[in-house]
């Protein structure tokens, strides 16, 4: 006969039997990075009906809602369906940045582990929240739409509210990292040094940034954009902003040091001089475009088990991790009638920031998982203590349908670039074919341009490995309507 007890115990763990098998259905959550592989198939096949499918599932999850929302409005933008992309940006994007008495406020999801550290339910139920650089990266892309939508007073408010998001994420997030590192390390030593270890082998993608949210591209259009509206204080410090994150960029350079010369005239000479700056380089032809060119498509995140000490015992975990390499970007040669103009050169790498906001992220995860770990061995301990086999069996039941469920998170932007280039040349009025050659494959793309007297125009490129498409807006000066084109390679 069971002891009170036990029996007590025992009634308290039938109920463990429903909320295994809840538990296993909510394990399909960590399987984001697999189901999200057809759809990125399917898209680089040119199939969008596919991929927008599988934006609309996310958006219909209570977890998932706002990746669903910032992954249809890549799809539609890819697919040329601007007004659309707009709007399922603008759902994302609000709900990042609220509207409160005192000002717009960006908020962000907690890098630490404040957030529940339940001991059965993981990370993959909890309501995804877009990483800084994905906000950033949406609010690049709006501005796009807008621009694309023939409406550049409209790109310059999304500038506008780039800069606001960039300033005050860089006061703030930073913070929170680093609290967050301090906090883990010294509550978990042992844990944290071991998941270090084994994912030390993303640190040659880290080292190409200095923090996950800083975009170098997102700055530098934020001030091609303020340039065009006549604000050129505010255009050198975004260009500023730019040149520090991308010094290796020479139009970035250009457009650094061309702008400081009419705004800083002492630091534009200091500078000069530190940089070997070539002054007869600064001037800007009368008629231009500006090239932004998006290659691949981001590494997704994969999962690995890391033992870790729970007291004396070692506990297999999963943790969200990246395996792809540095990533190492191919230029396209640029060509106006077999004239060359020049080349494109990397300002931005995504993949870095994709893997330093992992990496911030690590120590809320580190945390959450060894709570959720030592619950469950003290409960089977506890178990095999008691000297009632129900008991045992109740206990083990529930620890297997829990380890089972609890995976990691993979969920992140999947569709945006490895990397994106930029150049920024003069070119002759009139229409013209300019010709991009990929430097290691030596693939051609073709895109017509229509580029008016005076004008400055934009020509966004994106190759995802499979689906290419353009378009082309003016910035600055009258021109051409925007237009759009889905591109084939040629050999």
């Amino acid at each position: 006969m069971r002891k009170p007890t036990d029996q007590r115990r025992f009634l308290r763990l039938a109920g463990l039997a429903p909320l295994a098998a809840a538990l296993l259905g909510a394990a399909g959550c960590a399987t984001h990075s697999a189901k999200a592989c057809k759809a990125i198939n399917a898209l680089r096949a040119g199939d969008t009906v596919t991929a927008l499918a599988w934006t609309d599932t996310l958006k219909q999850s209570r977890c998932d809602q706002q990746l669903g929302h910032i992954e249809c409005g890549r799809v539609k933008m890819l697919a040329g369906d601007f007004a659309g992309s707009r709007e399922a940006f603008a759902a994302a994007i609000d709900h990042m940045i609220e509207q409160t008495e005192n000002g717009p406020v960006v908020k962000f999801g907690s890098v630490a582990a404040t957030a529940v550290a339940a001991t059965i339910a993981d990370d993959t139920v909890r309501p995804y929240e877009p990483a800084p650089y994905e906000l950033i990266q949406a609010l690049h892309y709006q501005t796009l739409n807008y621009l694309f939508a023939g409406d550049r007073e409209g790109a310059g408010v999304e500038a506008r509210r780039t800069v606001f998001a960039q300033d005050q994420i860089a006061e703030r997030y930073a913070r929170e990292v680093q609290k967050a590192q301090e906090e883990a390390e010294t509550a978990q030593t042992k844990a944290m040094g071991a998941v270090t270890n084994r994912l030390a082998s993303m640190d040659a993608v880290l080292e190409r940034t200095r923090s996950s949210y800083e975009n170098g591209l997102a700055w530098y259009f934020c001030g091609l954009m303020f340039e065009a509206q006549g604000d050129a204080a505010n255009a050198s410090l975004a260009y500023r902003k730019a040149w520090e994150l991308a010094p290796q960029n020479p139009t970035v350079k250009r457009d650094f040091f061309r702008l400081l010369q009419t705004q800083d005239a002492p630091l534009f000479e200091t500078l000069t001089a530190q940089h070997g700056v070539n002054r007869q380089e600064l001037k800007r032809a009368p008629t231009e475009v500006v090239v932004l060119y998006e290659e691949g498509l981001i590494s997704r995140r994969q999962t690995v088990k890391i033992p870790i000490p729970i007291g004396l015992t070692l506990v297999a975990v999963d943790f969200p991790y990246y395996s792809d390499p540095v990533h190492m970007p191919v230029p396209l040669e640029i060509t106006c009638e077999d004239a060359p103009l020049g080349a494109t050169a990397p300002a931005v790498y995504l993949q870095s920031l994709a893997y330093r906001d992992l990496r911030d992220k690590i120590p809320g995860v580190v945390v959450r998982n060894v709570t959720r770990a030592a619950t469950r061995v003290a409960a089977q301990q506890i178990a095999n203590h008691s000297g009632n086999n129900a008991v045992k069996l109740g206990v083990m039941l529930a620890s297997a349908a829990s380890s089972i469920a609890s995976t990691s998170d993979t969920r992140a932007w999947y569709l945006i670039p490895m990397a994106t280039h930029l150049y920024r040349g003069g070119i002759e009025p009139g229409r013209h074919t300019l010709r991009f050659r990929n430097t290691a494959t030596g693939a051609l793309l073709e895109v017509p341009v229509t580029v008016a007297q005076g004008e400055t125009r934009l020509i966004w490129l994106t190759d995802t490995g499979g689906f290419r498409c353009a378009a082309n807006a003016p910035l600055g000066g009258a021109g051409e309507p925007p237009a759009y084109q889905r591109l084939l390679s040629q050999p």
